[in-house]
């Protein structure tokens, strides 16, 4: 979420002052561009990585300030949520053993973070979505405590006037509304950075962005969120609703949303992004300490552009350009961020070596072939490989390929060649991406490893329990830091772990029938006998959970023959004993023998998300 030193936008004249400050550093931007004031040298690499924290049973854990405290390493920092973490990777120049130099540090940090992560009784983790997210853990009281982060918050909730809503749809389907901006907390990537030469950056950027939908498809990582199976890499629809300021309400035109992937090719200049922004996006915030930066360049000195940087820095396209600054030369970067956390260190590397290999190679066409392309096409692939990964078909310089023929076939090809055309060492381009290729021959992306897995936990277990045995296996293997292609498949006899001291989600059931307070008794009374159930919730019509009906009460109604009984509202037990998911399963033994009950309804926010009966307590 980048510089901290901001505040909200306080009136009219202060909203005017960042806009001319904003203004301002374009202009010495262009002047920069103009003058040849960027680093033209051989270039750089870089990358962040960004970690799950999860506590002894693998859920989320709140922890990311006490490990920062232990842990006493400028390469790590905080994120948005108090259940991540993030590591800044030092740049290598993009030679040699590079990747391979680029592995090492990136297990020595996450040895450490293992190591300090394990005093606070808690693992750290990559994930794209963490399996063993739930709602509860978005709440507000999960944002790590820094201004920036509730500043945006609070302003992009005021933009769009109303809580900000999901609606995903794979397999699966979800739909939930929230009042921040934690939803952007679900999701953890392994970001890549590329140095650029300035008169490259049109046509290279413009190729970035044609690569990424063939890039991501054999990369996915994040199919599941809430238990929910949605898209290859759900990371992509996800993160752009969390942050999504649009209403219906408000606009009768089109308008982007503040992630997104971009409207069209760059045509001319790298300050055509910045201007974008500007004119798209309304200011979120501002800061009291900027440069004169015209003033700085007529100098002759280097501007930090912090204004332009720090609204830049508000909105999130997939491929973002990024000023790196200096006391010499300020560097133009690309920074691809659509590729998710994890597998593995190894698996990362390997993406990371694929994407600066195809990058680094000749385009069919040349390097304008986006004067002769559309637009539209790249962004269909990668809409199409977010939903399909490996499955996706590609439309590719007049062709229709299937993602594996185009790894296979033309990328993979490209990359070697890209690779060793900047002096990549024979053994980093073998090592790295072979095991790339291993993975698409395969059909095997993190992704597909997932949801066959978890399906074969749920046949024999809850949903919770299959994801914290997904997370706890992904852990393992990671701590190995073997590949993904070479991950065993977790089999159907598989005994996962069942804690002693287990929460009611392990144990309660969440396939639930419910029924309005206005339905029938005769209804009601189907509804009980057809599905052999003894307890039916019953909800208002703001989906709030107001009542509770059993088997013996429709008996009773019978015996009675009440003809005053019309509706589920004139039986239902008012006077409800509720438990929460994250309460002990011993809570619930005791609660039930306390009230003699044979069952309990699970909620969270007075909206129903489970039933526990006494047989779910005995299994």
């Amino acid at each position: 979420m980048g510089d901290f030193r901001v505040r909200k936008i306080n009136d009219a004249h202060d909203r005017r002052a960042m806009y001319q400050q904003a203004l301002h550093d374009i202009e010495a931007f262009e002047f920069l561009l103009a003058n040849n004031r960027f680093e033209t040298g051989p270039p750089k690499i870089g990358a962040e990585q960004e970690l799950c924290i999860v506590d002894l049973q693998y859920n989320p854990a709140p922890s990311s300030l006490q490990i920062l405290d232990k842990v006493d390493d400028e390469h790590y920092t905080n994120e948005l949520a108090l259940f991540n973490l993030e590591i800044n990777l030092d740049p290598l120049p993009l030679s040699g053993a590079c990747f391979e130099g680029m592995e090492t540090a990136l297990l020595d940090l996450l040895e450490k973070g293992h190591r300090t992560a394990a005093t606070c009784d808690t693992h750290i983790l990559m994930a794209g979505i963490l399996p063993t997210l739930a709602y509860r853990h978005l709440q507000f009281d999960y944002m790590t405590p820094i201004q920036r982060y509730q500043t945006l918050s609070n302003t992009l909730s005021d933009i769009r006037g109303t809580e900000f809503d999901i609606h995903l749809e794979g397999v699966d389907e979800i739909i939930m509304s929230l009042g921040s901006v934690l939803f952007e907390a679900c999701n953890t990537s392994f970001q890549l950075h590329l140095q650029i030469a300035p008169d490259d950056f049109v046509d290279q950027h413009n190729w970035s962005q044609m690569i990424a939908g063939p890039v991501l498809s054999a990369c996915v990582n994040s199919p599941m969120l809430f238990g929910n199976e949605l898209w290859a890499e759900t990371r992509i629809a996800l993160f752009k609703q969390s942050l999504d300021t649009r209403s219906a309400q408000k606009y009768m035109r089109k308008k982007l949303p503040r992630v997104y992937f971009g409207s069209d090719w760059l045509q001319n200049s790298a300050a055509e992004l910045w201007k974008s922004d500007l004119m798209r996006f309304p200011l979120l915030v501002t800061s009291d300490d900027f440069q004169d930066a015209q003033a700085v360049v007529e100098s002759g000195g280097i501007p930090d552009l912090r204004a332009i940087r720090l609204h830049n820095g508000t909105t999130y396209t997939w491929n973002r350009m990024c000023y790196g600054f200096s006391k010499t030369n300020p560097h133009l970067r690309i920074e691809c961020r659509y590729l998710p956390s994890g597998p593995t260190a190894i698996d990362e590397i390997a993406n990371f070596a694929f994407w600066i290999g195809v990058m680094n190679s000749k385009p069919p066409q040349g390097p304008q072939f986006w004067k002769q392309a559309d637009f539209r096409t790249a962004k269909n692939n990668f809409v199409n490989a977010a939903r399909t990964g490996l499955s996706s078909v590609f439309q590719w310089f007049g062709e229709n390929l299937p993602a594996k023929q185009l790894i296979l076939e033309k990328l993979m090809p490209m990359a070697h060649e890209g690779l060793a055309s900047r002096g990549v060492s024979s053994a980093d381009i073998e090592k790295y991406l072979s095991i790339f290729e291993q993975r698409v021959k395969a059909e095997v992306t993190g992704s597909d490893w997932t949801v066959r897995n978890f399906r074969t936990l749920a046949q024999r277990y809850s949903g919770p329990i299959a994801e914290q045995e997904l997370v706890r296996q992904m852990l393992m293997y990671q701590k190995e830091n073997i590949p993904l292609h070479q991950w065993e498949n977790i089999s159907s006899q598989a005994h996962a772990i069942v804690w002693q001291d287990a929460a009611i989600a392990q144990r309660m059931s969440t396939d639930i029938f419910s029924v309005n307070e206005e339905d029938s008794i005769e209804l009601v009374e189907s509804v009980l006998k057809w599905n052999n159930i003894h307890h039916l919730p019953v909800e208002d019509h703001n989906g709030d959970l107001v009542g509770l009906i059993t088997d013996g009460m429709i008996d009773r109604i019978g015996e009675d023959d009440s003809p005053s009984c019309c509706f589920a509202k004139d039986i239902m037990i008012t006077d409800l004993v509720s438990i929460q998911a994250h309460d002990s399963v011993e809570k619930a033994r005791q609660v039930m023998g306390e009230k003699q009950l044979s069952g309990l309804p699970v909620v969270y926010n007075q909206k129903l998300v489970g039933i526990i009966t006494q047989r779910d307590l005995n299994n």
